[in-house]
């Protein structure tokens, strides 16, 4: 039986409201696949990708407020519903002996959806893209240099905070080359052939200075627009980033294994290269280790299993965050 009281009920998150988002047009992408009788795609949005969203779901809430029950149930009803055309006998199982309806699944309706809110399911992406982006910057952070003839090289201390960089708009040159190129999109419904793109970017003034990194940054928007579109073309985002990582936050710390995360604009960067490569929707993290006071915990009892743990105290921590102490500090 779910534990519905560990549970939490009530106003809904951020989170939440993505999760609810994403089942939606999962449900439409399922019911359009069963009308057209293509059942293996039925299949990979009603179930794989469906729980897949679900995982995801509880991944992020439970470091933060909770899964709700409202929802927890809802994807269990809707979840059953959808595999009830190619599972009907396990479907009508679960449906009245473990989600305890009186009635066969074959009295049930199709789930009903409102249309979903398109900005959320790009948040949730947004949010799934940075966290596997920074785990890969932790990864690399993490990687032994290498060390001097003869000398075996050593790890990188690991890192205790971060500081997350969030652009507002794009740099000015490229924010000139994704609107002309979005004007030449609306005027003939297409883009252009690089040569006629060249063409017409070159005779900008305030590129000029720019000119050996047009081309790529034009080649790398048309590869963002096969997967966003012609939303890719714009230079602002459809929701606001620094947001959800704000509200996100417990979350990438947990993955990260990380004490903290300070989230930044990049115009506070000294770092010209920060400043220049980092645009809205890709933020970049970097990693230090603050200052803190180690506290060595000794167990004076005897035949116990736990001897010693090393407490590592920071600036501004309070009793919550001390409390906090990850696996990898006790010995």
């Amino acid at each position: 039986m779910i534990e519905k009281d560990t549970m939490r009920s009530g106003p809904n998150t951020v989170n939440d409201k993505m999760f609810i988002a994403e089942i939606i047009l999962k449900i439409r992408e399922t019911e359009e696949h069963y009308k057209t009788l293509m059942f293996k795609e039925s299949l990979r949005t009603g179930f794989f990708e469906y729980s897949n969203l679900f995982h995801q779901y509880r991944e992020r809430a439970q470091v933060q407020s909770g899964l709700h029950w409202d929802l927890v149930h809802r994807y269990l009803t809707t979840q059953v519903l959808l595999l009830s055309p190619i599972c009907p006998h396990i479907s009508d199982y679960v449906w009245q002996n473990i989600l305890n309806n009186e009635r066969s699944i074959l009295h049930a309706s199709w789930p009903s959806t409102d249309e979903p809110d398109l900005s959320l399911t790009k948040a949730s992406e947004y949010l799934a893209e940075a966290s596997h982006y920074f785990r890969l910057r932790l990864k690399s952070h993490m990687t032994s240099g290498k060390g001097k003839k003869g000398e075996t090289p050593t790890a990188p201390q690991p890192p205790s905070h971060g500081i997350g960089w969030v652009a507002k708009t794009f740099p000015k040159w490229q924010s000139i080359i994704l609107t002309t190129m979005h004007d030449m999109y609306k005027k003939n419904k297409s883009l252009p052939d690089n040569k006629e793109l060249s063409k017409a970017l070159g005779s900008a003034p305030s590129l000029k200075k720019y000119m050996k990194k047009v081309m790529p940054f034009v080649q790398a928007v048309r590869e963002r627009m096969d997967k966003f579109g012609e939303s890719a073309l714009k230079d602002t985002i459809e929701f606001d980033e620094r947001s959800i990582l704000e509200e996100n936050m417990d979350y990438l710390q947990a993955t990260l294994d990380l004490e903290g995360i300070e989230l930044k604009w990049t115009e506070e960067c000294e770092n010209e290269r920060t400043q220049e490569e980092v645009v809205p929707g890709e933020p970049y993290l970097t990693f230090f280790n603050a200052t803190c006071l180690q506290l060595e915990l000794i167990n004076p009892q005897p035949h116990t299993g736990l001897f010693q743990a090393i407490l590592p105290v920071y600036e501004n921590d309070n009793l919550a965050a001390i409390l906090n102490i990850h696996e990898d500090n006790i010995s």
